[in-house]
C-alpha cells in the first residue's frame, strides 16, 4: 500500500517536475502542513524548523498576522481584479512607497509577477534608455528562469539544452573589477548583477566591488542593474543590499520577499532617465495580474514589516549570531567544511563536497530543521532563515545544525577507512560460518536477507515476497521497500542465481536503476565457511544531483547492509 507521501511524489513526477519530486522523497520530505513563523508542519504533524526561507520567499515566515490581515481586508474589500484602466489604489501607493524607499533617486516602479519577468523588464528598459545591445553579467549568476534570464546565465547545461541562448550576453568572474573594466565597452547597455550571489554559493564582494562597477559604468555609459530579489527587504541590513554597499544603480529588481510568501509579486524600480522609453511607447510593457490590486496589498504589507526599527534590531541581532556561530562551526569541522561566507541573514557553508552536504541535509530534515544547497553550488548548505525567526529558534537550529555536523564528522574515523558517505555502488565482503552450498539454499528461500531496502528482510520468505506472490518471473509487483523514512512501493524482480540471487526495481519515477547482487562462494580449503559479496548499485535519475542524494541513500545502504550482515553472521554462529 502506497502512503499518501508516496503517492503525491508519483503524481508530481508524472505530471509536473520528476527530477525534484524524486529529490524531494528520496532525501525525506513529506507533506507539507499548515505554518507559523519560522516553523511549517508536514502531514504527520511533525514540527519542522526553517533554517531557510526558501529563497527568499518565506523571508516573513510562514502564515506572517499581518499578511494575511492584508490579505484578508483586501479581500473582503471586493477589490482584487485589476481593470488596467481606473486608477487602482494598491498598486499606486505601493509603487510610491517604493519611490520613498529609495529617497527619490529611483522614483519609478514598474510592477510584474515573478522575478525573471522584472529581470526581463529591466534589460528591456536598458537597451532602449542606451540604444546599445550588449549586457555584462557575472559567471555563476542567478538571476531567474526565462530565457533573458537563463541568457544572462549562460550557464553549459542550460545553453546545451536550449541553445542558442540570446545574444549579447557576456560574463566575467564575480567580483573582479579588473574584469568588468575589460568587459563594458561602448556597446554594453548595462552591467547586470546580484549584490550578493545566492544560488552561486552565497559569495559576497569585497567592499568597494559594487562602487567600482558603478563608477565605470557611469564613465562609460552603461547602466548598472541589480538584482535584489534574495538581499532586499532588510535581509543584508538596509532595506536594499545596495545602501550597504554605499551604490545607487539605474535599476533595481525586487520580489520574493515583496509577495510575503503568499502571493506572486516584482517589480523593476528605475531612474527618470531610463524611465523615458516607457513614456515614449508603453505599449512594450504590460502584465495581464502583475500588479493586481490583491498583490500590491500585501506588499504594502511586506514593507511595512520590513521597515519597523524592531525589525531591523531582530536582523541585525541574527546577523551577529549567524556571524559567530557560522566560522565557529568551521573551525571546530574543518574535515567536513572548507568555508563560511555570509552577509546579514544570508550566509552559506561549503563543505569538501556534495555529499557531506547531502548527508547534514538529510539529518538536519531528520532532526526537524529544514535547509537546501545553492542551486548552482550545491556543496554550499544555506543558513539564510526566515527574518522573523526568534532568538531561541536561531539558536536551537544551529544546535540541531552542530550537532548533525558532530555526527557526520564521526563517521570520518571508520576504523575500515570506509568513506563517511559511500556512493553508488556500495559492496561489502564477509565470512560467514556456514557451508556456501547451505548458505546459497538459504538465500534462495529468504532472497531479501542481505537487501538494505526491504522493509524486513529477515522475515520475508519466498512465498512472502508480496500478498499476490511473485511472478513466474520473480517480479514483485508491489514490492515493500524503505528508504529509511517510511514504507516505499515499487515493482522489483528478484532473481536466484548459481551462486547467489540478485534484486532489481522495474524503472520508474524513483529508480532509473536500482540492482542488488549477493554471491556465495566457498573459502579455499575450508568448507565449512562461505565467502559473501554484496553489491548495491544505485541511479535515482537525478543527474548532476546524484551525489547530493548520496548523501542520504550511501549512509542508509552502508549502515543497513553492514546490520544485516551482523544479523546474519549471529544467526548462522547460533545454528
Amino acid at each position: 500500500m502506497r502512503t499518501r507521501r508516496q503517492e503525491l511524489a508519483e503524481a508530481k513526477a508524472a505530471h509536473n517536475h520528476p527530477t525534484y519530486s524524486t529529490m524531494s522523497f528520496v532525501m525525506g520530505c513529506g507533506v507539507q502542513g499548515p505554518g507559523s513563523g519560522a516553523h511549517v508542519t508536514d502531514g504527520d504533524g511533525r514540527d519542522l524548523l526553517a533554517l531557510f526561507d526558501q529563497y527568499g520567499n518565506q523571508s516573513f515566515g510562514y502564515s506572517h498576522e499581518r499578511i494575511l490581515a492584508a490579505v484578508a481586508e483586501q479581500l473582503a474589500s471586493g477589490r482584487m481584479n485589476s481593470t488596467k484602466i481606473l486608477f487602482e489604489e494598491e498598486q499606486i501607493r505601493l509603487t510610491a512607497r517604493l519611490a520613498e524607499l529609495t529617497g527619490g533617486r529611483l522614483p519609478y516602479a514598474y510592477l510584474a509577477n515573478g522575478g525573471g519577468e522584472s529581470i526581463d523588464n529591466a534589460l528591456k528598459l536598458a537597451r532602449a534608455a542606451t540604444g546599445r545591445s550588449t549586457f555584462v553579467s557575472a559567471l555563476d549568476c542567478f538571476h531567474g528562469k526565462t530565457f533573458a534570464a537563463l541568457s544572462a546565465a549562460n550557464r553549459p547545461e542550460h545553453a546545451a539544452l536550449y541553445r542558442p541562448f540570446l545574444e549579447r550576453f557576456r560574463q566575467v568572474p564575480f567580483d573582479d573589477l579588473a574584469a568588468v573594466d575589460r568587459a563594458v565597452d561602448d556597446d554594453t547597455a548595462a552591467v547586470l548583477l546580484e549584490p550578493v550571489q545566492a544560488e552561486g554559493g552565497v559569495i559576497v564582494p569585497d567592499p568597494d566591488y559594487l562602487a567600482g562597477v558603478r563608477r565605470i559604468c557611469t564613465e562609460r555609459g552603461a547602466l548598472l542593474i541589480l538584482d535584489e530579489m534574495q538581499t532586499a527587504f532588510g535581509r543584508c541590513g538596509p532595506f536594499f543590499a545596495f545602501d550597504r554597499f554605499g551604490v545607487t544603480p539605474d535599476l533595481v529588481c525586487v520580489g520574493k520577499a515583496f509577495g510575503g510568501g503568499v502571493v506572486p509579486l516584482s517589480a523593476v524600480l528605475g531612474t527618470e532617465a531610463v524611465w523615458a522609453s516607457l513614456r515614449a511607447l508603453p505599449s512594450t510593457f504590460g502584465s495581464s495580474l502583475g500588479g493586481n490590486p490583491l498583490c500590491c496589498r500585501v506588499g504594502l504589507a511586506a514593507i511595512e514589516i520590513a521597515t519597523e526599527e524592531s525589525f531591523g534590531r531582530t536582523v541585525a541581532a541574527h546577523a551577529e549570531t549567524l556571524g559567530v556561530r557560522l566560522p565557529a562551526l568551521v573551525a571546530r569541522f574543518p574535515r567536513l567544511l572548507a568555508a563560511h561566507r555570509g552577509i546579514g541573514m544570508m550566509h552559506g557553508l561549503e563543505f569538501h563536497d556534495e555529499m557531506l552536504g547531502g548527508m547534514v541535509l538529510a539529518r538536519l530534515l531528520r532532526h526537524g530543521v529544514t535547509s537546501t544547497y545553492s542551486l548552482y553550488h550545491s556543496r554550499v548548505l544555506r543558513v539564510q532563515p526566515p527574518m522573523v525567526i526568534t532568538a531561541t529558534d536561531l539558536a536551537y537550529g544551529l544546535d540541531v545544525l552542530e550537532r548533525v555536523l558532530a555526527e557526520v564528522d564521526a563517521r570520518q574515523d571508520d576504523p575500515a577507512g570506509r568513506p563517511a558517505v559511500p556512493c553508488s555502488p556500495v559492496v561489502r565482503t564477509a565470512v560467514l560460518p556456514v557451508p556456501h552450498a547451505e548458505l546459497r539454499e538459504l538465500l534462495h528461500r529468504r532472497p531479501r536477507l542481505l537487501d538494505p531496502f526491504a522493509l524486513d528482510p529477515a522475515g520475508v520468505t519466498d512465498d512472502q515476497l508480496d500478498p499476490a506472490g511473485p511472478t513466474d518471473d520473480g517480479l514483485e509487483p508491489e514490492f515493500g521497500g524503505t528508504l529509511g523514512h517510511d514504507r516505499v512501493v515499487w515493482a522489483d524482480r528478484v532473481t536466484r542465481t548459481p551462486d547467489g540471487v540478485s534484486a532489481s526495481a522495474v524503472p520508474d519515477w524513483l529508480w532509473r536503476r536500482l540492482e542488488r547482487t549477493v554471491r556465495v562462494r566457498a573459502v579455499d580449503g575450508d568448507d565449512r565457511r562461505s565467502a559473501v559479496e554484496v553489491r548495491i548499485d544505485w541511479d535515482t535519475g537525478s543527474g548532476p544531483y546524484e551525489p547530493l542524494l548520496a548523501g542520504q541513500l550511501g549512509p542508509f545502504v552502508s549502515d543497513r547492509l553492514d546490520a544485516l550482515l551482523a544479523r546474519l553472521a549471529d544467526e548462522m554462529a547460533r545454528t
